[in-house]
Protein backbone atom coordinates (compact mmCIF):
# COMPACT_ATOMS: atom_id res chain seq x y z
CA UNK A 1 0.00 0.00 0.00
CA UNK A 2 1.03 3.64 -0.40
CA UNK A 3 2.63 5.23 2.40
CA UNK A 4 3.62 9.04 3.16
CA UNK A 5 6.84 8.37 5.71
CA UNK A 6 9.16 10.41 7.47
CA UNK A 7 12.18 11.11 5.96
CA UNK A 8 14.69 14.44 7.20
CA UNK A 9 16.74 14.17 3.69
CA UNK A 10 13.20 14.39 1.45
CA UNK A 11 13.89 18.00 1.59
CA UNK A 12 12.12 18.59 -2.17
CA UNK A 13 8.66 17.08 -0.71
CA UNK A 14 9.22 18.27 2.87
CA UNK A 15 10.35 15.91 4.40
CA UNK A 16 7.64 13.24 3.28
CA UNK A 17 8.43 10.33 1.14
CA UNK A 18 6.01 8.26 -0.64
CA UNK A 19 6.75 4.80 0.00
CA UNK A 20 4.89 0.95 -0.51
CA UNK A 21 4.12 -0.62 2.61
CA UNK A 22 2.79 -4.12 3.61
CA UNK A 23 -0.62 -3.72 4.31
CA UNK A 24 -2.22 -4.56 7.86
CA UNK A 25 -3.34 -7.99 8.12
CA UNK A 26 -6.71 -8.65 9.30
CA UNK A 27 -6.05 -11.08 13.09
CA UNK A 28 -8.97 -12.58 15.20
CA UNK A 29 -8.35 -9.13 17.27
CA UNK A 30 -8.55 -6.52 15.01
CA UNK A 31 -9.59 -4.58 12.29
CA UNK A 32 -8.35 -3.21 8.93
CA UNK A 33 -9.64 0.52 7.99
CA UNK A 34 -9.52 1.57 4.43
CA UNK A 35 -9.17 5.69 4.74
CA UNK A 36 -10.97 8.34 3.48
CA UNK A 37 -9.96 11.32 4.92
CA UNK A 38 -7.34 12.91 7.31
CA UNK A 39 -6.82 15.56 8.65
CA UNK A 40 -3.05 17.32 8.86
CA UNK A 41 -2.61 18.46 13.21
CA UNK A 42 -0.60 21.48 14.00
CA UNK A 43 1.01 18.29 16.03
CA UNK A 44 1.84 16.45 12.79
CA UNK A 45 3.76 19.86 11.56
CA UNK A 46 5.86 20.30 14.66
CA UNK A 47 7.16 16.49 14.59
CA UNK A 48 8.01 17.17 10.89
CA UNK A 49 9.57 20.35 11.07
CA UNK A 50 11.77 19.99 14.72
CA UNK A 51 12.54 16.06 13.38
CA UNK A 52 11.14 14.66 16.88
CA UNK A 53 10.10 11.31 15.05
CA UNK A 54 12.29 8.65 13.31
CA UNK A 55 12.99 8.51 10.12
CA UNK A 56 10.17 5.66 8.35
CA UNK A 57 7.00 6.72 10.74
CA UNK A 58 3.63 7.40 9.31
CA UNK A 59 2.25 10.10 11.14
CA UNK A 60 -1.61 11.26 10.99
CA UNK A 61 -4.06 10.67 13.49
CA UNK A 62 -7.30 12.75 12.92
CA UNK A 63 -8.53 10.25 10.43
CA UNK A 64 -11.79 9.04 8.49
CA UNK A 65 -12.53 5.67 7.25
CA UNK A 66 -14.44 2.58 6.29
CA UNK A 67 -14.04 -0.75 7.90
CA UNK A 68 -12.78 -2.79 4.82
CA UNK A 69 -12.76 -6.04 6.80
CA UNK A 70 -13.17 -7.08 10.68
CA UNK A 71 -13.09 -10.43 12.59
CA UNK A 72 -16.55 -11.91 13.43
CA UNK A 73 -15.50 -12.32 16.99
CA UNK A 74 -14.73 -8.38 16.88
CA UNK A 75 -18.10 -7.37 14.81
CA UNK A 76 -19.66 -9.28 17.10
CA UNK A 77 -18.31 -7.57 20.31
CA UNK A 78 -18.57 -4.46 19.63
CA UNK A 79 -21.38 -4.19 16.85
CA UNK A 80 -19.09 -3.30 14.09
CA UNK A 81 -19.26 -4.43 10.32
CA UNK A 82 -17.42 -4.23 7.03
CA UNK A 83 -18.57 -0.98 5.25
CA UNK A 84 -19.14 1.33 8.23
CA UNK A 85 -17.78 4.71 7.86
CA UNK A 86 -15.57 5.35 11.27
CA UNK A 87 -13.61 7.84 12.95
CA UNK A 88 -11.23 7.02 16.06
CA UNK A 89 -8.56 8.41 18.30
CA UNK A 90 -5.48 7.05 18.12
CA UNK A 91 -4.53 6.76 21.85
CA UNK A 92 -6.34 4.28 24.24
CA UNK A 93 -5.93 4.66 28.05
CA UNK A 94 -5.94 1.88 30.25
CA UNK A 95 -8.91 2.91 32.56
CA UNK A 96 -7.36 1.14 35.10
CA UNK A 97 -4.68 3.09 36.42
CA UNK A 98 -4.58 5.99 38.92
CA UNK A 99 -4.48 8.82 36.13
CA UNK A 100 -7.47 7.06 34.25
CA UNK A 101 -9.52 6.71 37.74
CA UNK A 102 -9.02 10.47 38.32
CA UNK A 103 -10.09 11.02 34.76
CA UNK A 104 -6.86 11.96 33.76
CA UNK A 105 -6.52 9.77 30.94
CA UNK A 106 -4.26 11.56 28.45
CA UNK A 107 -1.49 11.25 31.25
CA UNK A 108 -2.08 7.02 31.48
CA UNK A 109 1.04 5.68 29.98
CA UNK A 110 -0.85 3.24 27.98
CA UNK A 111 -2.32 6.18 26.85
CA UNK A 112 0.73 8.01 25.73
CA UNK A 113 1.96 4.77 24.08
CA UNK A 114 -0.28 3.21 22.06
CA UNK A 115 -1.44 4.79 18.10
CA UNK A 116 -2.68 3.15 15.31
CA UNK A 117 -0.73 0.57 13.15
CA UNK A 118 0.81 2.82 11.21
CA UNK A 119 0.24 6.65 11.39
CA UNK A 120 -2.76 7.70 9.11
CA UNK A 121 -1.16 9.10 5.84
CA UNK A 122 -1.30 5.81 3.93
CA UNK A 123 -3.93 3.81 2.33
CA UNK A 124 -4.78 1.78 4.95
CA UNK A 125 -4.49 0.95 8.65
CA UNK A 126 -5.09 -0.99 11.49
CA UNK A 127 -7.19 -0.76 14.90
CA UNK A 128 -6.50 -2.80 17.65
CA UNK A 129 -8.94 -4.35 20.25
CA UNK A 130 -8.74 -1.11 22.35
CA UNK A 131 -9.66 1.22 19.77
CA UNK A 132 -12.66 -1.04 18.50
CA UNK A 133 -14.00 -0.84 22.31
CA UNK A 134 -13.38 2.66 23.17
CA UNK A 135 -12.23 5.34 20.81
CA UNK A 136 -14.28 4.23 17.12
CA UNK A 137 -17.48 5.61 16.74
CA UNK A 138 -19.45 5.86 13.51
CA UNK A 139 -19.79 8.42 11.44
CA UNK A 140 -23.59 9.97 11.07
CA UNK A 141 -24.50 9.56 7.60
CA UNK A 142 -25.10 13.56 6.39
CA UNK A 143 -21.76 14.59 8.28
CA UNK A 144 -19.02 14.73 5.30
CA UNK A 145 -15.45 13.26 5.63
CA UNK A 146 -13.82 16.58 6.03
CA UNK A 147 -16.44 17.72 9.03
CA UNK A 148 -15.85 14.28 10.44
CA UNK A 149 -12.00 14.98 10.70
CA UNK A 150 -12.39 17.16 13.10
CA UNK A 151 -13.52 14.68 15.98
CA UNK A 152 -10.24 14.73 17.59
CA UNK A 153 -9.37 18.17 17.83
CA UNK A 154 -12.59 19.36 18.91
CA UNK A 155 -12.57 16.94 21.98
CA UNK A 156 -9.22 18.27 22.99
CA UNK A 157 -10.50 21.28 23.25
CA UNK A 158 -13.56 20.38 25.51
CA UNK A 159 -10.84 19.08 27.60
CA UNK A 160 -9.19 22.67 27.75
CA UNK A 161 -12.32 24.03 28.76
CA UNK A 162 -13.06 21.76 31.16
CA UNK A 163 -9.91 22.06 32.84
CA UNK A 164 -9.86 25.77 32.85
CA UNK A 165 -13.03 25.43 34.75
CA UNK A 166 -14.51 29.24 33.69
CA UNK A 167 -16.91 30.92 35.52
CA UNK A 168 -19.44 33.46 33.73
CA UNK A 169 -22.76 34.98 34.15
CA UNK A 170 -25.14 37.54 33.51
CA UNK A 171 -23.86 39.56 36.10
CA UNK A 172 -20.51 38.66 36.11
CA UNK A 173 -19.44 37.86 32.28
CA UNK A 174 -15.98 36.27 31.85
CA UNK A 175 -13.52 38.21 30.07
CA UNK A 176 -11.85 35.50 27.98
CA UNK A 177 -8.94 35.70 25.21
CA UNK A 178 -7.81 33.37 22.45
CA UNK A 179 -4.31 33.73 21.51
CA UNK A 180 -3.79 32.13 18.23
CA UNK A 181 -6.82 31.61 15.48
CA UNK A 182 -5.29 28.87 13.56
CA UNK A 183 -7.58 25.90 13.38
CA UNK A 184 -8.05 24.73 17.18
CA UNK A 185 -8.07 28.51 18.59
CA UNK A 186 -11.06 28.63 15.68
CA UNK A 187 -12.74 26.04 17.18
CA UNK A 188 -11.72 27.26 20.79
CA UNK A 189 -13.70 30.28 20.60
CA UNK A 190 -16.57 28.41 19.26
CA UNK A 191 -17.13 26.19 21.96
CA UNK A 192 -16.59 29.04 24.33
CA UNK A 193 -19.24 30.87 23.15
CA UNK A 194 -21.52 27.21 22.96
CA UNK A 195 -20.73 26.30 26.61
CA UNK A 196 -20.52 30.31 28.17
CA UNK A 197 -22.24 32.38 25.83
CA UNK A 198 -22.54 35.00 27.91
CA UNK A 199 -19.26 35.64 28.86
CA UNK A 200 -17.07 38.36 26.26
CA UNK A 201 -14.55 36.45 23.91
CA UNK A 202 -11.88 38.14 22.27
CA UNK A 203 -9.14 36.78 19.63
CA UNK A 204 -5.58 37.80 19.16
CA UNK A 205 -4.01 36.54 15.46
CA UNK A 206 -1.82 39.04 13.32
CA UNK A 207 -3.70 37.48 10.27
CA UNK A 208 -6.62 39.74 9.11
CA UNK A 209 -8.18 36.87 7.45
CA UNK A 210 -8.18 34.68 10.32
CA UNK A 211 -9.42 37.86 12.29
CA UNK A 212 -12.68 37.88 9.89
CA UNK A 213 -13.01 34.38 10.06
CA UNK A 214 -13.30 34.51 13.86
CA UNK A 215 -16.00 37.27 13.43
CA UNK A 216 -17.96 34.82 11.02
CA UNK A 217 -17.91 32.05 14.06
CA UNK A 218 -19.50 34.25 16.99
CA UNK A 219 -15.99 35.68 18.84
CA UNK A 220 -17.52 39.22 20.04
CA UNK A 221 -13.93 41.14 19.85
CA UNK A 222 -11.00 40.39 17.06
CA UNK A 223 -7.88 42.25 17.50
CA UNK A 224 -4.17 42.27 16.55
CA UNK A 225 -2.67 44.16 19.33
CA UNK A 226 -4.35 44.20 22.75
CA UNK A 227 -2.67 47.35 25.05
CA UNK A 228 -3.53 47.11 28.20
CA UNK A 229 -6.56 44.91 28.04
CA UNK A 230 -6.82 42.23 30.66
CA UNK A 231 -8.58 39.16 30.96
CA UNK A 232 -9.95 36.55 33.32
CA UNK A 233 -8.93 33.61 30.97
CA UNK A 234 -6.72 32.97 27.98
CA UNK A 235 -6.42 30.22 25.71
CA UNK A 236 -2.74 29.72 24.79
CA UNK A 237 -3.32 28.26 21.03
CA UNK A 238 -0.53 29.43 19.34
CA UNK A 239 2.98 28.08 19.54
CA UNK A 240 5.01 31.10 19.71
CA UNK A 241 7.36 32.94 22.49
CA UNK A 242 5.46 36.13 22.56
CA UNK A 243 2.35 34.45 22.80
CA UNK A 244 3.79 33.44 26.67
CA UNK A 245 4.43 37.12 26.99
CA UNK A 246 1.49 38.47 25.73
CA UNK A 247 -0.34 35.47 28.21
CA UNK A 248 0.81 37.32 31.07
CA UNK A 249 1.12 41.16 30.46
CA UNK A 250 -2.82 40.36 29.07
CA UNK A 251 -4.00 38.16 32.42
CA UNK A 252 -5.81 39.75 35.24
CA UNK A 253 -4.79 39.42 39.03
CA UNK A 254 -6.37 35.88 39.93
CA UNK A 255 -6.54 34.92 35.74
CA UNK A 256 -6.29 31.37 35.26
CA UNK A 257 -3.79 30.24 31.91
CA UNK A 258 -4.39 27.33 29.61
CA UNK A 259 -1.77 26.32 27.87
CA UNK A 260 -2.67 24.32 24.34
CA UNK A 261 0.19 24.37 22.29
CA UNK A 262 3.98 23.83 22.40
CA UNK A 263 7.00 26.29 21.94
CA UNK A 264 10.05 25.97 20.31
CA UNK A 265 12.62 27.34 22.70
CA UNK A 266 11.30 24.55 25.86
CA UNK A 267 13.28 26.31 28.49
CA UNK A 268 10.88 29.21 27.94
CA UNK A 269 8.16 29.55 30.51
CA UNK A 270 5.75 31.72 32.58
CA UNK A 271 8.13 33.64 35.04
CA UNK A 272 7.40 32.93 38.84
CA UNK A 273 7.01 36.56 40.02
CA UNK A 274 4.07 36.99 37.60
CA UNK A 275 2.05 33.90 38.93
CA UNK A 276 3.34 35.14 42.68
CA UNK A 277 1.69 38.61 42.43
CA UNK A 278 -0.87 37.76 40.51
CA UNK A 279 -2.20 34.90 41.72
CA UNK A 280 -2.28 33.02 38.48
CA UNK A 281 -3.44 29.60 37.32
CA UNK A 282 -1.18 28.31 34.63
CA UNK A 283 -2.56 24.60 33.82
CA UNK A 284 -1.94 22.64 30.65
CA UNK A 285 -4.15 20.49 28.29
CA UNK A 286 -3.45 18.87 25.26
CA UNK A 287 -5.13 15.38 24.71
CA UNK A 288 -8.81 14.29 25.12
CA UNK A 289 -10.61 11.71 27.59
CA UNK A 290 -13.16 9.35 26.05
CA UNK A 291 -16.11 10.95 27.02
CA UNK A 292 -14.59 14.18 25.29
CA UNK A 293 -14.74 12.39 22.15
CA UNK A 294 -18.29 11.54 22.22
CA UNK A 295 -19.22 15.14 22.80
CA UNK A 296 -17.26 15.66 20.36
CA UNK A 297 -18.88 14.12 17.52
CA UNK A 298 -22.03 14.82 18.68
CA UNK A 299 -21.27 18.68 18.14
CA UNK A 300 -20.51 18.03 14.99
CA UNK A 301 -23.56 15.66 14.44
CA UNK A 302 -25.64 19.12 15.84
CA UNK A 303 -24.12 21.13 13.60
CA UNK A 304 -22.69 23.51 16.63
CA UNK A 305 -19.50 23.35 15.68
CA UNK A 306 -18.50 25.07 12.20
CA UNK A 307 -15.50 23.45 10.66
CA UNK A 308 -15.55 23.34 6.65
CA UNK A 309 -13.93 27.08 6.59
CA UNK A 310 -10.87 25.77 8.82
CA UNK A 311 -9.41 23.74 6.05
CA UNK A 312 -7.80 26.13 3.84
CA UNK A 313 -5.94 23.09 1.49
CA UNK A 314 -6.35 19.55 -0.02
CA UNK A 315 -3.99 17.67 -0.99
CA UNK A 316 -3.42 13.65 -1.94
CA UNK A 317 -0.41 11.23 -0.75
CA UNK A 318 1.36 12.59 -4.04
CA UNK A 319 1.56 16.09 -2.78
CA UNK A 320 0.93 16.84 0.63
CA UNK A 321 4.39 18.07 1.29
CA UNK A 322 3.90 20.48 -1.18
CA UNK A 323 0.44 21.22 0.28
CA UNK A 324 2.03 21.92 3.34
CA UNK A 325 4.87 24.07 2.07
CA UNK A 326 2.70 26.05 0.50
CA UNK A 327 -0.09 26.57 3.08
CA UNK A 328 3.17 27.63 5.26
CA UNK A 329 3.73 30.42 2.45
CA UNK A 330 0.39 31.46 2.24
CA UNK A 331 -0.82 31.11 5.81
CA UNK A 332 -3.40 28.66 5.44
CA UNK A 333 -5.09 27.55 8.33
CA UNK A 334 -5.11 24.06 7.67
CA UNK A 335 -4.44 21.35 5.68
CA UNK A 336 -6.97 18.25 4.30
CA UNK A 337 -5.54 14.78 2.80
CA UNK A 338 -8.47 13.38 0.50
CA UNK A 339 -9.35 9.60 -0.49
CA UNK A 340 -12.04 8.65 -2.59
CA UNK A 341 -13.20 5.07 -3.63
CA UNK A 342 -10.17 4.19 -2.74
CA UNK A 343 -8.64 6.57 -5.46
CA UNK A 344 -6.13 9.61 -4.60
CA UNK A 345 -8.27 13.07 -5.58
Amino acid sequence: MKALVYDPHADSSNKLRLDELNKPVLESNNAIIKLSGVGVCGSDLVKINQNLVKPGVVLGHEMVGIIEAISPEMSSKYGFQAGDRIVSSHHVPCLKCAYCLKKQESLCQEFKSSNFNPGAFCEYLELSENHLAHTVQKIPPHLSDETASFTEPIACCIKAIERTAIQSSATIPAKILVIGLGSIGLIMGQLIKHYYPLSELTGLDLNPDRLQLAQKLGFDHHKQDLGQEEFDYIFLCAGADLAVETALKNSRNGATICVFSSILHKNLGFGNNSIYYKELTVLGSYSPNLGNLRASLKLLNDGVIKVFDLITHRATLENLGYCLKQMHLERGIKAFLSFQDGKLI
